[in-house]
């Protein structure tokens, strides 16, 4: 996983519109991207509406909020609809993001091991370095966490 003081990736990612864009340039002041396991699901809804309940909060800090899963375009859409997700949704359906941030890990589900994206956060600078890493967050007070570090 990467740490605090590494760099961004230089990596061209796809949008929840399908635009392709460079991820050095989502960074404003601060760039807060997460990494969730899957669209409409109950942990990455919860966290979706969480951060979008503290959006306008992060944009007096001149943080921008952008989600990354493996699910498609399409399906990011439809997420960002049904629960009115104020942010950027990234489609990394080649886990090119993904393994470059070293987010897929062994986990259990149901009582089964199985491969997946593991829920992390990390906050970046505007020149994109890596400030501070959450791995394996909870989600419950994480986004008010991820708030309270930016200064």
């Amino acid at each position: 996983m990467l740490s605090e003081g590494d760099k961004l990736p230089k990596l061209t990612v796809v949008d929840d519109t399908g635009a392709k864009i460079r991820l050095a340039d989502l960074a404003d002041e601060y760039l807060v991207l997460y990494f969730y396991p899957k669209d409409d699901t109950p942990g990455c809804t919860n966290e979706g509406m969480q951060f979008r309940d503290a959006a306008k909060a992060f944009g007096k800090k001149k943080a921008r909020i952008v989600g990354v899963s493996r699910d498609s375009v399409a399906s990011h859409q439809k997420f960002k609809a049904k629960y009115d997700l104020p942010f950027t949704l990234l489609a990394d359906t080649d886990q090119a993001l993904c393994d470059a941030f070293d987010v897929i890990g062994e986990k259990n589900m149901y009582g089964k091991k199985v491969k997946g994206v593991i829920r992390s956060t990390f906050l970046i600078d505007a020149k994109g370095a890596i400030l501070k890493v959450w791995p394996k967050v909870k989600v419950d007070g994480h986004v008010a966490e991820v708030l309270a570090s930016i200064t």
